[in-house]
């Protein structure tokens, strides 16, 4: 008897006692950590489709942030050219003003009375008599011996075409 036999012997040893042996059941273990397995890949299967959940709605977040800022700083500039765009339609409109006022002091200005009145007062000038004028007929010419001098060479006379032509003549 080895050791521990007693431990499988019970009763009466007259008949051939068998031992008792566990028999294990492969298929119980398998299937058990089959489930084990199944209930972790589960787990790893939620841990990672939180973690992909996480990811797609931190993307989607700086997509939205993204567009954000990408709409409210075109905002912006629209806004600071509208506000350059009034600024100057308002200094268009007072140079136009400016320009009206203007106009209105040349037409004062240039009115005969009012050149009458500074040619007599401020300049001592007069309005000459019929008997003080003097008409000149420009009807004909009088300069038609006078001719035209040319001081300055004109480059495009100057050529050597122009040359070997004057000497032939």
């Amino acid at each position: 008897m080895g050791r521990r036999e007693y431990d499988y012997i019970k009763g009466n040893t007259a008949l051939a006692p068998e031992r008792k042996t566990r028999v294990r059941k492969p298929e119980k273990k398998y299937k058990e950590i089959q489930r084990r397995k199944n209930i972790t890949n589960k787990n790893n299967l939620l841990r990672n489709s939180r973690r992909n959940d996480r990811k797609y709605m931190l993307t989607v977040a700086v997509v939205i942030i993204g567009l954000g800022f990408i709409t409210i700083s075109g905002d912006n500039k629209i806004y600071s050219m509208q506000s350059k765009v009034s600024k100057l339609s308002a200094e268009i409109k007072l140079t136009q003003e400016e320009n009206e006022a203007i106009k209105v002091k040349l037409l004062k200005f240039s009115s005969l009375n009012n050149i009458e009145q500074n040619a007599s007062n401020k300049l001592a000038m007069f309005v000459p008599k019929k008997e003080e004028t003097v008409r000149i007929d420009f009807a004909q010419n009088y300069f038609e011996d006078i001719k035209p001098t040319n001081t300055e060479s004109n480059p495009k006379k100057d050529t050597l075409f122009s040359k070997l032509t004057s000497l032939l003549k």
